[in-house]
Protein backbone atom coordinates (compact mmCIF):
# COMPACT_ATOMS: atom_id res chain seq x y z
CA UNK A 1 0.00 0.00 0.00
CA UNK A 2 0.98 3.66 -0.29
CA UNK A 3 3.52 5.09 1.92
CA UNK A 4 1.20 8.12 1.64
CA UNK A 5 0.04 9.50 4.96
CA UNK A 6 -3.63 9.28 5.07
CA UNK A 7 -5.44 11.95 7.90
CA UNK A 8 -7.70 10.14 10.51
CA UNK A 9 -10.79 12.21 9.04
CA UNK A 10 -13.71 10.85 6.64
CA UNK A 11 -13.01 14.69 5.76
CA UNK A 12 -9.75 14.24 4.19
CA UNK A 13 -10.59 10.57 2.24
CA UNK A 14 -13.74 12.63 0.35
CA UNK A 15 -11.51 15.48 -0.66
CA UNK A 16 -8.19 13.09 -1.57
CA UNK A 17 -11.02 10.67 -2.98
CA UNK A 18 -12.50 13.69 -5.18
CA UNK A 19 -8.96 14.88 -6.11
CA UNK A 20 -7.80 11.67 -7.32
CA UNK A 21 -11.15 10.79 -9.62
CA UNK A 22 -11.47 13.89 -11.11
CA UNK A 23 -7.82 14.36 -12.31
CA UNK A 24 -8.18 11.29 -13.81
CA UNK A 25 -11.78 11.69 -14.73
CA UNK A 26 -11.56 11.15 -18.43
CA UNK A 27 -9.99 7.14 -18.28
CA UNK A 28 -11.91 6.27 -15.16
CA UNK A 29 -15.25 7.17 -17.57
CA UNK A 30 -13.57 5.03 -20.36
CA UNK A 31 -12.86 2.02 -18.25
CA UNK A 32 -16.12 2.11 -16.84
CA UNK A 33 -18.16 2.50 -20.45
CA UNK A 34 -17.87 -1.25 -21.26
CA UNK A 35 -18.92 -2.25 -17.83
CA UNK A 36 -21.76 -0.41 -17.69
CA UNK A 37 -23.61 -0.26 -20.93
CA UNK A 38 -22.49 -3.82 -21.80
CA UNK A 39 -24.81 -4.75 -19.13
CA UNK A 40 -27.93 -3.05 -20.95
CA UNK A 41 -26.74 -3.14 -24.10
CA UNK A 42 -26.34 -7.45 -23.48
CA UNK A 43 -30.13 -7.19 -21.65
CA UNK A 44 -31.53 -5.33 -24.29
CA UNK A 45 -30.16 -7.34 -26.85
CA UNK A 46 -31.16 -10.97 -25.58
CA UNK A 47 -34.66 -10.22 -24.31
CA UNK A 48 -35.39 -7.41 -27.47
CA UNK A 49 -34.67 -9.86 -30.08
CA UNK A 50 -36.12 -13.07 -27.96
CA UNK A 51 -39.49 -11.40 -27.52
CA UNK A 52 -39.66 -9.40 -30.35
CA UNK A 53 -39.44 -12.91 -32.74
CA UNK A 54 -41.22 -15.53 -30.26
CA UNK A 55 -44.43 -15.08 -31.83
CA UNK A 56 -43.32 -15.42 -35.32
CA UNK A 57 -41.11 -18.48 -34.40
CA UNK A 58 -43.71 -20.07 -32.25
CA UNK A 59 -45.81 -20.03 -35.52
CA UNK A 60 -43.41 -21.56 -37.70
CA UNK A 61 -41.39 -23.91 -35.39
CA UNK A 62 -42.04 -27.76 -35.67
CA UNK A 63 -42.45 -28.02 -32.37
CA UNK A 64 -42.10 -26.51 -29.00
CA UNK A 65 -37.97 -28.01 -28.28
CA UNK A 66 -37.20 -26.38 -31.91
CA UNK A 67 -38.84 -23.13 -30.87
CA UNK A 68 -37.37 -22.76 -27.38
CA UNK A 69 -33.94 -23.68 -29.32
CA UNK A 70 -34.02 -20.70 -31.69
CA UNK A 71 -35.29 -18.22 -29.10
CA UNK A 72 -32.35 -19.01 -26.86
CA UNK A 73 -30.01 -18.73 -29.67
CA UNK A 74 -31.46 -15.68 -30.50
CA UNK A 75 -31.02 -14.42 -26.72
CA UNK A 76 -27.28 -15.77 -26.60
CA UNK A 77 -25.15 -12.99 -27.90
CA UNK A 78 -26.65 -10.62 -25.46
CA UNK A 79 -26.47 -12.89 -23.17
CA UNK A 80 -22.45 -13.10 -24.19
CA UNK A 81 -22.32 -9.67 -23.84
CA UNK A 82 -23.69 -9.21 -20.84
CA UNK A 83 -21.73 -11.80 -18.95
CA UNK A 84 -18.48 -10.40 -20.18
CA UNK A 85 -19.49 -7.11 -18.91
CA UNK A 86 -20.73 -7.78 -16.21
CA UNK A 87 -17.59 -9.94 -15.20
CA UNK A 88 -15.86 -6.94 -16.02
CA UNK A 89 -17.37 -4.80 -13.65
CA UNK A 90 -16.99 -7.18 -10.76
CA UNK A 91 -13.29 -6.95 -12.02
CA UNK A 92 -13.52 -3.01 -11.65
CA UNK A 93 -14.21 -3.59 -7.89
CA UNK A 94 -10.57 -5.07 -7.18
CA UNK A 95 -8.67 -2.90 -10.57
CA UNK A 96 -9.60 0.12 -9.38
CA UNK A 97 -8.03 0.10 -5.85
CA UNK A 98 -4.61 -0.65 -7.39
CA UNK A 99 -5.43 1.86 -9.75
CA UNK A 100 -5.67 4.70 -6.63
CA UNK A 101 -2.36 3.43 -5.06
CA UNK A 102 -1.15 3.64 -8.43
CA UNK A 103 -2.49 6.87 -8.74
CA UNK A 104 -0.84 7.69 -5.14
CA UNK A 105 2.12 6.75 -5.78
CA UNK A 106 2.77 8.06 -9.22
CA UNK A 107 -0.12 10.85 -9.46
CA UNK A 108 -1.23 8.99 -13.14
CA UNK A 109 -4.05 6.15 -13.52
CA UNK A 110 -2.60 4.06 -16.69
CA UNK A 111 -1.90 0.48 -18.02
CA UNK A 112 -5.75 -0.89 -17.22
CA UNK A 113 -4.31 -4.75 -17.63
CA UNK A 114 -2.03 -4.60 -14.92
CA UNK A 115 -4.46 -3.51 -12.82
CA UNK A 116 -7.24 -6.18 -13.72
CA UNK A 117 -4.82 -8.64 -13.12
CA UNK A 118 -4.99 -8.21 -9.38
CA UNK A 119 -8.51 -9.97 -9.80
CA UNK A 120 -8.21 -11.88 -13.30
CA UNK A 121 -4.62 -13.77 -11.87
CA UNK A 122 -6.57 -15.27 -8.73
CA UNK A 123 -10.39 -15.83 -10.88
CA UNK A 124 -10.56 -18.88 -8.61
CA UNK A 125 -10.30 -17.35 -5.21
CA UNK A 126 -11.94 -14.17 -6.55
CA UNK A 127 -14.87 -16.10 -7.47
CA UNK A 128 -15.12 -17.79 -4.06
CA UNK A 129 -15.26 -14.19 -2.52
CA UNK A 130 -18.07 -13.03 -5.17
CA UNK A 131 -19.92 -16.10 -4.21
CA UNK A 132 -19.32 -16.04 -0.40
CA UNK A 133 -20.58 -12.18 -0.34
CA UNK A 134 -23.96 -12.91 -2.37
CA UNK A 135 -24.55 -15.93 -0.21
CA UNK A 136 -24.36 -13.46 2.98
CA UNK A 137 -26.24 -10.88 0.73
CA UNK A 138 -29.15 -13.40 0.24
CA UNK A 139 -29.17 -14.54 3.88
CA UNK A 140 -29.23 -11.08 4.96
CA UNK A 141 -31.66 -10.08 2.75
CA UNK A 142 -34.24 -12.16 5.02
CA UNK A 143 -36.71 -9.72 7.45
CA UNK A 144 -35.43 -11.59 10.23
CA UNK A 145 -31.73 -10.64 9.66
CA UNK A 146 -32.07 -7.01 8.15
CA UNK A 147 -30.58 -5.31 11.04
CA UNK A 148 -27.68 -7.43 12.23
CA UNK A 149 -27.17 -7.93 8.40
CA UNK A 150 -26.98 -4.35 7.75
CA UNK A 151 -24.79 -3.87 10.63
CA UNK A 152 -22.17 -6.75 9.20
CA UNK A 153 -22.55 -5.08 6.00
CA UNK A 154 -20.44 -2.10 6.98
CA UNK A 155 -17.87 -4.12 9.20
CA UNK A 156 -16.79 -6.12 6.03
CA UNK A 157 -17.41 -3.07 3.47
CA UNK A 158 -13.27 -3.08 3.16
CA UNK A 159 -13.22 -6.54 1.86
CA UNK A 160 -12.72 -5.79 -1.98
CA UNK A 161 -9.47 -3.80 -0.24
CA UNK A 162 -8.56 -6.57 1.66
CA UNK A 163 -8.14 -9.10 -1.23
CA UNK A 164 -6.56 -6.42 -3.54
CA UNK A 165 -3.87 -5.45 -0.74
CA UNK A 166 -3.49 -8.29 1.45
CA UNK A 167 -3.30 -11.25 -1.41
CA UNK A 168 -1.99 -14.27 1.38
CA UNK A 169 -5.36 -14.45 3.11
CA UNK A 170 -7.93 -16.73 2.60
CA UNK A 171 -11.68 -16.08 1.83
CA UNK A 172 -12.78 -15.91 5.90
CA UNK A 173 -9.94 -14.01 6.60
CA UNK A 174 -10.59 -11.62 4.07
CA UNK A 175 -13.91 -11.06 6.28
CA UNK A 176 -12.19 -10.99 9.59
CA UNK A 177 -9.81 -8.33 8.40
CA UNK A 178 -12.14 -6.17 7.37
CA UNK A 179 -13.79 -6.47 10.35
CA UNK A 180 -10.88 -6.31 12.56
CA UNK A 181 -10.26 -2.58 10.63
CA UNK A 182 -13.46 -0.88 10.72
CA UNK A 183 -14.01 -2.10 14.86
CA UNK A 184 -14.32 0.92 16.83
CA UNK A 185 -14.75 2.83 13.71
CA UNK A 186 -18.06 1.37 12.43
CA UNK A 187 -19.71 4.98 13.05
CA UNK A 188 -17.56 7.21 10.92
CA UNK A 189 -17.79 4.51 8.07
CA UNK A 190 -21.12 3.98 7.95
CA UNK A 191 -20.79 7.97 7.40
CA UNK A 192 -18.81 7.72 4.53
CA UNK A 193 -20.46 5.39 2.87
CA UNK A 194 -23.95 7.60 3.30
CA UNK A 195 -22.28 10.63 1.71
CA UNK A 196 -20.69 8.59 -1.06
CA UNK A 197 -23.92 7.11 -1.78
CA UNK A 198 -25.79 10.24 -1.37
CA UNK A 199 -23.83 12.42 -3.73
CA UNK A 200 -22.00 10.26 -5.76
CA UNK A 201 -25.77 7.65 -6.58
CA UNK A 202 -28.97 9.81 -5.15
CA UNK A 203 -28.16 13.38 -6.42
CA UNK A 204 -26.42 12.59 -9.51
CA UNK A 205 -29.66 10.42 -10.67
CA UNK A 206 -32.13 12.90 -9.33
CA UNK A 207 -30.23 15.49 -11.28
CA UNK A 208 -30.93 13.99 -14.56
CA UNK A 209 -34.00 12.95 -13.88
CA UNK A 210 -35.10 16.83 -13.50
CA UNK A 211 -32.92 17.75 -16.39
CA UNK A 212 -35.28 14.87 -18.19
CA UNK A 213 -38.33 16.02 -17.16
CA UNK A 214 -37.32 19.61 -17.85
CA UNK A 215 -37.02 19.05 -21.22
CA UNK A 216 -39.77 16.71 -22.02
CA UNK A 217 -37.69 13.84 -22.76
CA UNK A 218 -38.93 11.16 -19.98
CA UNK A 219 -42.11 10.60 -21.43
CA UNK A 220 -40.81 9.94 -24.71
CA UNK A 221 -37.96 7.45 -23.37
CA UNK A 222 -40.38 5.86 -21.87
CA UNK A 223 -42.20 4.57 -25.38
CA UNK A 224 -38.85 2.68 -25.97
CA UNK A 225 -40.28 0.06 -23.50
CA UNK A 226 -43.70 0.21 -24.24
CA UNK A 227 -42.59 -3.49 -25.96
CA UNK A 228 -42.01 -5.02 -22.44
CA UNK A 229 -45.13 -3.17 -20.44
CA UNK A 230 -47.90 -3.55 -23.09
CA UNK A 231 -47.28 -7.08 -22.62
CA UNK A 232 -47.56 -7.48 -18.98
CA UNK A 233 -51.18 -8.52 -17.22
CA UNK A 234 -51.74 -6.49 -15.21
CA UNK A 235 -56.14 -6.92 -15.36
CA UNK A 236 -56.03 -8.82 -12.25
CA UNK A 237 -53.84 -6.66 -10.11
CA UNK A 238 -55.14 -3.70 -10.99
CA UNK A 239 -58.65 -5.92 -9.58
CA UNK A 240 -57.27 -6.55 -6.58
CA UNK A 241 -55.87 -2.96 -6.43
CA UNK A 242 -59.12 -1.34 -6.74
CA UNK A 243 -60.98 -3.64 -4.68
CA UNK A 244 -58.36 -2.81 -1.96
CA UNK A 245 -58.80 1.08 -2.52
CA UNK A 246 -55.35 1.75 -3.88
CA UNK A 247 -54.18 3.40 -7.05
CA UNK A 248 -54.21 0.77 -10.08
CA UNK A 249 -50.30 0.13 -11.96
CA UNK A 250 -50.21 1.37 -15.25
CA UNK A 251 -47.68 0.86 -18.40
CA UNK A 252 -46.84 4.26 -18.16
CA UNK A 253 -45.53 3.82 -14.51
CA UNK A 254 -44.26 0.70 -14.99
CA UNK A 255 -42.09 2.32 -18.16
CA UNK A 256 -41.04 5.01 -15.52
CA UNK A 257 -39.65 2.18 -13.11
CA UNK A 258 -37.52 0.94 -15.66
CA UNK A 259 -36.26 3.73 -17.09
CA UNK A 260 -35.05 5.12 -13.72
CA UNK A 261 -33.76 1.87 -12.12
CA UNK A 262 -31.88 1.64 -15.89
CA UNK A 263 -30.43 5.70 -15.07
CA UNK A 264 -29.83 4.51 -11.55
CA UNK A 265 -27.88 1.70 -12.30
CA UNK A 266 -25.98 3.91 -15.29
CA UNK A 267 -25.25 6.55 -12.17
CA UNK A 268 -23.89 3.83 -9.81
CA UNK A 269 -21.24 2.14 -12.07
CA UNK A 270 -19.83 5.29 -13.89
CA UNK A 271 -19.17 6.62 -10.22
CA UNK A 272 -18.24 3.69 -8.83
CA UNK A 273 -14.26 4.66 -9.65
CA UNK A 274 -14.83 7.39 -6.92
CA UNK A 275 -16.57 5.19 -4.29
CA UNK A 276 -13.35 2.64 -5.05
CA UNK A 277 -10.68 5.54 -4.73
CA UNK A 278 -12.19 6.63 -1.27
CA UNK A 279 -12.81 3.21 0.25
CA UNK A 280 -8.78 2.26 -0.47
CA UNK A 281 -8.18 5.22 1.06
CA UNK A 282 -10.05 4.54 3.73
CA UNK A 283 -8.58 1.33 4.09
CA UNK A 284 -4.88 3.19 4.32
CA UNK A 285 -6.02 5.12 7.21
CA UNK A 286 -7.35 2.01 9.57
CA UNK A 287 -4.69 -0.10 8.00
CA UNK A 288 -2.21 3.05 9.67
CA UNK A 289 -3.84 3.15 12.76
CA UNK A 290 -3.79 -0.62 13.36
CA UNK A 291 -0.60 -0.98 12.87
CA UNK A 292 0.19 1.77 14.89
CA UNK A 293 -1.99 0.24 17.84
CA UNK A 294 -0.28 -2.78 17.35
CA UNK A 295 3.35 -1.27 17.35
CA UNK A 296 1.87 0.91 20.93
CA UNK A 297 0.84 -2.50 21.94
CA UNK A 298 4.32 -4.29 21.39
CA UNK A 299 6.17 -1.51 22.99
CA UNK A 300 4.63 -1.94 26.23
CA UNK A 301 4.30 -5.51 26.10
CA UNK A 302 8.14 -5.27 26.12
CA UNK A 303 8.48 -2.37 28.39
CA UNK A 304 6.31 -4.12 30.75
CA UNK A 305 8.93 -7.56 30.64
CA UNK A 306 11.62 -5.52 31.12
CA UNK A 307 10.42 -4.19 34.01
CA UNK A 308 9.19 -7.64 35.81
CA UNK A 309 12.85 -8.85 34.85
Amino acid sequence: MSKLKIKNSIWFVLAEGIKIYFSNIDKFFMYMLFPVFGQIIGISLAFGLSLGFADTITAKAASIGSALLFVILLALPGLLIFIKAFWDFMVAYVALNSMTEGALNTGKVYDFQSHNEVATRRTFQYVLLLLSIGILSSIGSSIFFIIPAFVLWIYFILVYQVFTFEPDLEIPEYFKRSFQLIKGNWLRTFLLMAILGFFSIYIITEGISVVLDYLNLTEKICTLFNFITNTIPLDFTNKVLTYLKQPIITPEMISRTILFSILSFIVTGLTLPIRSICWTLWYANLLEQNNQSQTKRGRKSKREKLEEE
